[in-house]
């Protein structure tokens, strides 16, 4: 007998991660207040303060920085570069890129293994970028740099590999390696931001400034390959 499917829906699943992702948030919120005050009142003397205290928060607020980043990767249209520059800013770049890595790794294959229980639209089923992603020459590849552009929903992204039959384990080093660059900019990004090091930010905006680029062109060949189709259907 097959598996019964979850009377559960991708919009009631990213109605419940954002609830959970706001109370997270208002955790880490009282955690991060004293240093919310500080930046309300910025001297030099203070930023020195802030760094520190910053810097000393421990396991606790990482795990929950984590949970929020994987919670955002189940809530369409969500961006998580905000959160992942916090990690950043908080535990510097090297800690702040495990933070951003591992919650993007645990979101994504957690949605991916809930897809395979889920009732989902038709329109959802047969979006052209969905298509798209199941058509490439070499699937795996196109995963791996679907994860990479932040304009290409995660969600689509999750899907095509569980109607490509690739097991979560085949996923996990394709959600790794996809989400590894923007992870990296970010947690990078933090850092440079709260350390106020004009190189690193030079740095930081041109990386973003690339992602974005990458991101317009992701979206117009999108509009491009919509067009097609209807222009497709309306001929015939």
């Amino acid at each position: 007998m097959a598996p019964q499917k979850l009377h559960l829906n991708s919009r009631l699943l990213g109605i419940l991660a954002g609830i959970l992702a706001v109370i997270v948030l208002i955790k880490v919120g009282f955690d991060y207040w004293p240093e919310i005050e500080l930046l309300m009142h910025p001297t030099h003397q203070h930023r020195v303060m802030l760094t520190k205290m910053i810097r000393d928060h421990g396991a606790k607020d990482f795990l929950l920085l984590t949970l929020v980043i994987a919670l955002f990767n189940a809530i369409p249209g969500m961006s998580i570069a905000a959160v992942c520059i916090l990690a950043g800013a908080c535990y510097g770049p090297w800690i702040g890129l495990l933070i951003s890595w591992s919650g993007n790794i645990l979101g994504n294959l957690a949605v991916a293994s809930l897809f395979g229980h889920m009732h989902l639209s038709q329109k959802f089923k047969k979006h052209q970028l969905l298509q798209r992603l199941l058509n490439q020459p070499h699937p795996r590849l196109g995963l791996i740099i679907g994860y990479m552009i932040p304009a290409i929903p995660n969600a689509l992204v999750n899907y095509s590999g569980i109607r490509l039959k690739i097991s979560l384990t085949q996923m996990l080093p394709l959600i790794a390696l996809g989400m590894l660059p923007c992870s990296f900019i970010y947690a990078f990004g933090g850092n440079a931001i709260l350390s106020e090091d004009l190189s690193q930010l030079l740095i930081f905006a041109g990386l973003i400034l690339i992602l974005a680029i990458v991101s317009i062109i992701a979206h117009r060949h999108r509009q491009h390959i919509s067009y097609q189709s209807k222009t497709k259907e309306l001929s015939e």
